[in-house]
């Protein structure tokens, strides 16, 4: 069971890198495109700080969720040092 939820652990973490990069060049883009609306100089700039407004919001998306990740995997390890070791013999 723990290798198949490090494996959905693992996918989810994949998911969430190509998340960002997706937020990151979708928000360029739309960037781009409200500022090549005025001039051509504009574009360029809209393209800069669309593509670092996704990096901004992105980040924090993906960080919480790692966050997350991490404190679930702190949790187990906790619980297993505490918990009570069960000895067959003394049933």
């Amino acid at each position: 069971m723990a290798e198949f939820r490090r494996i959905i652990i693992k996918t989810a973490e994949v998911m969430m890198v190509l998340l960002v990069i997706i937020t990151i060049l979708a928000t360029a883009g739309l960037g781009a495109i409200s500022g090549s609306e005025t001039s051509g100089a504009l574009a360029v700039a809209g393209f800069v700080l669309g593509g670092v407004g996704g990096l901004i919001v992105s980040s924090i998306f993906a960080s919480s969720f790692f966050l997350i990740l991490e404190i679930a995997e702190n949790t187990r390890q906790v619980l297993r040092y505490y918990e009570p070791k069960v000895d067959g013999a003394s049933r």
